[in-house]
């Protein structure tokens, strides 16, 4: 990934953003992602109060991540092929059609045909975030640096919104209008971001690349490796925050105060949000190997003082410790992957990352979730140390691989 900071202050960096793209541009792409966060968790209450069922809400929020795991990269790869402005239409009009679908249905249709409904709601949300790094790259490799430490930021905060969000809309209206009002958001933000003049500065890929591709082959292979380590290092950072959510919850539950393992998890991302923006101050010297080991051991660090932690205070300590790195560590994957984007493919390899990412949490909070319930909270953050441990080996092989290489 380049660093902007060559004859420019950090400062400096994030003021060419406005100017490089537009301040509409920055508003689409930071609210046209927020129904990621929305969705499913909208889908698990309305679910959930229209049936009756806690199970049915759960298997229906479960379809609908993993059906955005699945539709992610497809939307990319077809983004590469079409152009992101005709697949994110498409990706509004179906989601939004979806989703008034299955307000409508839910509780009316049997809790089979509400599943589905939830699994192609989740499989034609529009990946913004990931579609956005894409165009950061095709409109300034030079800025690249401060744009990804600005999306990393934007998705922290999204994530620590939306489902806020959707529980205040929930009580104060109902679990109908939270699950509309993220489809308002992608009809309205999301079509803002596909019609952004950024979108034709985008590569498409087309037969004349696949064949340089063919023919470049030991130079393919080395990126396959690469990128099989970037998506790898993803999932473990979304087991990371899975089974670290986990671990909160239960900590949280073991102290008294059951409905604080959200707000734990949001002090540890606010941690992460500042060492996010601040790592364009980084030298070049501290390159992109560096800084994915060194964040994966502060990462387990923290995590095996959570694990050790006796009171909420010092855990709450760790937790910051722990996050302060989590957002480096995020940053660093996606400049990595970034540098490896060839020409009309940078949309499936990013959109695959973020897959990555999601079907990570899935298997942190499944399986941190059962170790807690067996062996409390320091189970689940037994499993937070594996997965940073196992990110910092991933990066170590990252860093031989392309050594390798040259």
């Amino acid at each position: 990934m380049t660093d902007p900071s060559s004859g420019r202050s950090a400062l400096a960096a994030y003021r060419a953003l406005p100017s490089l793209a537009g301040w509409g541009y920055l508003i689409a792409t930071s609210l046209g992602r927020l129904p990621v966060s929305m969705v499913p968790l909208a889908i698990l209450t309305l679910a959930t109060s229209a049936t009756g069922s806690i199970a049915v809400g759960g298997i229906a929020a479960a379809a609908t991540a993993l059906g955005e795991a699945i539709g992610a990269p497809v939307g990319g790869a077809l983004s590469d092929r079409w152009g992101q402005r005709r697949v994110l239409m498409i990706g509004v009009v179906t989601n939004v059609a979806f989703a008034v679908a299955f307000v409508l249905a839910i509780g009316h249709v049997p809790d089979g045909v509400a599943v589905v409904l939830a699994g192609v709601t989740g499989l034609s949300l529009p990946q913004v975030g990931p579609l956005s790094r894409v165009r950061w790259l095709a409109m300034s490799r030079e800025d690249v640096s401060a744009a990804f430490a600005f999306e990393g930021v934007v998705d922290e905060v999204v994530y620590i919104i939306g489902p806020a969000l959707v529980g205040i809309v929930a009580v104060v209206f109902s679990p109908q209008i939270s699950l509309l009002a993220a489809a308002a958001l992608i009809a309205v933000f999301v079509t803002q971001f596909a019609l952004h003049r950024s979108a034709a500065l985008v590569s498409r890929r087309d037969e004349k690349s696949d064949a340089d591709v063919v023919g470049a082959a030991d130079s393919g292979r080395g990126r396959s490796a690469m990128a099989a380590l970037v998506l790898a290092g993803m999932l473990a950072m979304g087991v990371f925050f899975g089974a670290s959510q986990a671990g909160l919850t239960a900590f949280a539950r073991a102290e008294g105060v059951p409905d604080a393992g959200a707000l734990f998890y949001a002090v540890m991302a606010v941690g992460s949000a500042v060492t996010t923006m601040a790592m364009v101050a980084l030298p070049p010297s501290i390159g992109p190997w560096m800084r994915w080991i060194g964040a994966a051991v502060g990462m387990a660090l923290g995590a095996v003082g959570m694990a050790l932690a006796p009171t909420v205070l010092i855990l709450l300590v760790f937790a910051v410790f722990a996050g302060a790195f989590q957002g480096p560590a995020l940053l660093t994957l996606y400049g990595v992957a970034g540098s490896i984007a060839e020409r009309g493919r940078a949309g499936v390899l990013m959109t695959l990352t973020g897959s990555g990412v999601v079907v990570g949490v899935g298997i942190g909070t499944a399986v941190g979730g059962a170790g807690a319930s067996v062996g409390g909270a320091a189970a689940a953050f037994s499993l937070v140390v594996a997965a940073s441990v196992l990110l910092a080996l991933l990066g170590a092989t990252a860093r031989l691989v392309r050594r390798d290489r040259r």
